[in-house]
């Protein structure tokens, strides 16, 4: 544990000593971490110093934890909004720190940047994820926070934490999965083959995995870097908005002849183009949508032929494809027969 700063209240070290902490501990937390509205750093350091060491905890705290770091790395970003390659490794290291995720808290946390932050990497996402199926599969009804977990089994808490994950704000692409979240599910559902699962996990299973195969995310918020660009296209005094409004009172005052001779707007501006990008995309992204293609076609055969049989999750994904009427690729049709 990194030593205490001198003007660190005597909370914190009984917090420390008797590893709990209660309600008027954490109000005194946030007078002195957050008088400013902004959490450094070495704060949130801190604040994960105190968690690591904490046994018992309230719902005050969990509240508290989250807060700051959705505030640290979110709010307090630039841009505002975007989880930074850095700042996502600096937080799963801190999270694994000691081998795995510590309890409700940090899953919590994790779940909160992915649900409030516009852009944030895939890893959290994975991260997630692989933490909601190990502790499917190990019983670690503390993580989960579901006293009634059966190991192996999973029941409707379970399903709902995996429909946080997979629908979360983050990365703009909640309307569509990943290959790498429907390649998760599918190990899940092979790791659970038997279990008495509730009938939530049937229909997230096929809603997910169709999703995956049938609904195309052209879209892809534009990039950290990029926005980077926009706010400081937006605050230079001679372009931007001022230079916009410079433009605009131009063109109005020389109407009569500026209209046909001057662009207002200019020509690819930073922000015209983030949302040109996206109508591009959004359009390319109709064409090709609603379809199973060779490449899916062939990844779907090699996930359900890998342990040789067919689950009820996966011939009522079968089934689910075939009565949609949507275009399959025809490396589908052997498949298909079997159900």
């Amino acid at each position: 544990m990194a030593m205490l700063e001198p003007h660190v209240p005597n909370t914190i070290e009984t917090i420390l000593d008797t590893r709990a902490v209660n309600p008027e501990q954490v109000l005194d937390l946030r007078r002195t971490v957050w008088p400013d509205g902004r959490i450094c750093r070495r704060e949130a350091e801190l604040l994960f110093e105190i968690n690591d060491t904490l046994e018992k905890v309230c719902g005050e705290w969990r509240d508290f934890f989250a807060e700051a770091m959705v505030a640290h790395l979110i709010e307090q970003a630039a841009p505002r909004g975007y989880v930074g390659e850095d700042d996502a490794t600096w937080f799963r290291n801190r999270v694994l720190a000691d081998g795995k995720i510590k309890g409700e808290t940090e899953l919590e946390t994790l779940l909160q940047l992915l649900e409030k932050a516009t852009d944030a990497p895939e890893s959290l996402e994975v991260l997630a994820l692989e933490v909601v199926k190990d502790a499917v599969l190990n019983g670690d009804h503390v993580l989960l926070g579901n006293t009634a977990l059966v190991p192996g089994e999973l029941g409707d808490p379970e399903v709902a934490l995996l429909r946080r994950v997979l629908y979360a704000k983050a990365a703009g692409r909640s309307e569509a999965i990943s290959r790498a979240e429907a390649e998760l599910l599918c190990d899940l559902n092979d790791a659970t083959l038997g279990a008495d699962n509730a009938s939530s996990w049937s229909a997230l299973f096929v809603n997910a995995l169709s999703n995956y195969l049938l609904v195309h995310s052209g879209y892809e918020p534009p990039s950290r870097e990029r926005m980077k660009q926009v706010d400081r296209w937006l605050n230079q005094p001679t372009d931007g908005l001022a230079g916009f409004g410079r433009r605009m009172a131009s063109g109005v005052a020389n109407l009569g002849h500026t209209l046909q001779s001057m662009d207002i707007f200019g020509t690819d501006t930073p922000m015209e183009s983030v949302y040109r990008s996206r109508l591009e995309a959004e359009s390319a992204g109709c064409r090709i949508a609603e379809r199973v293609d060779a490449d899916e076609a062939a990844w779907l055969v090699q996930r359900i032929d890998r342990d040789g049989s067919l689950s009820v999750n996966e011939a009522a994904l079968l089934h689910f494809l075939k009565a949609s009427g949507l275009p399959l690729d025809a490396s589908l049709e052997p498949m298909m027969a079997r159900i």
